[in-house]
């Protein structure tokens, strides 16, 4: 009986083990997209919005080059430069990875200006889907 029961306690855990692997892979693989199989398919032109941040109105500009993503230029001059400014930087290069706002997260400290670049960032890919 103690053989039968620690077989099967050994049997569990590798299963346990195996199911581990293939969740982690599972979720390793499904993150976000990069712009070049980004699925959503927008109109060519340069799309400007603008949306209110921490101190001033936060600008975004976008670029679509055969229906994708192709270029983000975010002014946030107006903002705070240690905060606004960084965070602006920082947003701009993973926004054009991403393509859109999915999967994109706010810079830490600079929430205000996160939001309002990602809600500009929205109203343009919006203008581009029509």
């Amino acid at each position: 009986m103690k053989k039968h029961m620690s077989r099967s306690i050994l049997v569990m855990v590798l299963l346990d083990i195996v199911l581990g692997v293939v969740l982690s892979l599972y979720i390793a693989n499904t993150g976000t997209m990069p712009a070049a199989d980004n699925a959503a398919t927008y109109t060519d032109g340069t799309y400007t919005a603008s949306a209110k941040g921490c101190l001033s109105d936060v600008a975004v500009t976008v670029t679509i080059t055969g229906g994708k993503v192709t270029n983000v230029d975010i002014d946030a001059s107006g903002e705070t430069p240690e905060l606004g400014g960084k965070a602006a930087e920082s947003l701009t290069a993973s926004l054009k990875e991403a393509g859109s706002t999915a999967g994109v997260d706010a810079v830490t400290g600079s929430t205000m200006t996160s939001d309002a670049v990602f809600a500009a960032m929205d109203d343009c890919l919006a203008q581009a889907a029509q």
